[in-house]
């Protein structure tokens, strides 16, 4: 009985000794932390999730990589040293993945259905409203002739305009037969009509990261991007040209009049869908834009140095809504 006694007692200290192992494995972990935080005066020291450090010492990996990749673009770009569409594919893969670029300056959704404050909007030219659940809208207005009086008309352009105005009812007549429902109202868009501007001011790196999202609704017209030095609009203008023959093209406006530095055609955009326009500029003047995350265009231009200080968004004749807008620079 004895032989028993000691044996049940010997497997109650082993079970006891069991489950206080983990305890005593944790105060000895957490033993060092504790001690610190005493020392501190807090009982409790800050944690940080494993994870988050592997995190960051990844995005210092990664900016390292994108700086070394840009170092070599530029020195084989110089030397001539690597055909240029595939310079130009690196540099798009290398803007993709720098992340250096986190000070944001510019930001603007619209959610507030109201352009005129966080951050304050200034219409130049034309009007402009907030769609609601869609974005920044302008107002297309026909351009007056040339004098302020009404032009004459003959009577082959009266007749014209009439027909078209029996195609255009008959048009109209169609779309609703085939159902067609549910989206924006679409203002009249006419080839001649006034542009449309509104601008904010905002402390624009030369080096900046700027994302636009829109979406086109009529097949004309031309709308622009632009980021810009003091109030006569010069700097650069990314620009979209809407229709049957859709283009994209970086232009450059100085005091010396406008220039295209890089232009390239694309699938139109009228597909009334969300498109996102990401717009890359480093120290070096090196610029990349792409379309849906795929490049479109890339240039370099150094004739602006300085930094900038407005964002303008422009239309010719085209419907655009725009759906939020960001602008970052390096810290």
């Amino acid at each position: 009985m004895m032989h028993n006694y000691r044996r049940s007692t010997a497997q109650a200290m082993t079970a006891a000794v069991l489950l206080a192992l983990p305890l005593y494995c944790a105060s000895l972990c957490f033993a060092p932390l504790a001690m610190a935080a005493e020392a501190d005066g807090n009982r409790y020291g800050a944690w940080t999730p494993p994870d988050a450090q592997a995190a960051a010492s990844q995005n210092k990996d990664v900016n390292a990589l994108v700086k070394e990749l840009n170092a070599l673009v530029r020195e084989a770009e110089s030397s001539r040293a690597a055909n240029p569409l595939f310079l130009r594919d690196l540099k798009a893969l290398a803007a993709r993945y720098d992340r250096s670029m986190d000070n944001r300056v510019l930001f603007d959704d619209f959610s507030d259905n109201d352009y005129q404050r966080n951050p304050e909007w200034s219409v130049t030219s034309g009007e402009y409203w907030v769609e609601q659940g869609y974005g920044l809208r302008s107002k297309v207005v026909d351009a007056a002739p040339a004098g302020g009086g009404s032009a004459p008309i003959s009577k082959e352009k009266l007749a014209l305009s009439i027909l078209g105005a029996v195609l255009q009812g008959a048009n109209k007549n169609s779309d609703k037969n085939s159902g067609n429902s549910g989206s924006a109202p679409v203002p009249a868009v006419s080839p001649s009509a006034k542009a449309s501007a509104i601008e904010t001011r905002a402390r624009i790196n030369n080096a900046f990261d700027a994302t636009l999202e829109m979406s086109s609704w009529q097949a004309q017209g031309t709308f622009a991007l632009g980021i810009h030095q003091g109030l006569g609009g010069l700097g650069y203008r990314l620009e979209y040209t809407a229709g049957q023959n859709a283009m994209l093209q970086l232009v450059r406006v100085t005091s010396s009049g406008r220039a295209v530095i890089d232009s390239k055609a694309i699938a139109a955009l009228e597909d009334q869908k969300i498109h996102s326009f990401n717009w890359q500029r480093s120290v070096d003047g090196s610029m990349n834009i792409s379309l849906d995350d795929k490049a479109v265009l890339s240039a370099r231009d150094g004739s602006f140095r300085d930094a900038f200080d407005g964002v303008e968004l422009a239309s010719q004749g085209a419907d655009v809504i725009v759906k939020s807008i960001s602008v970052a620079g390096s810290r």
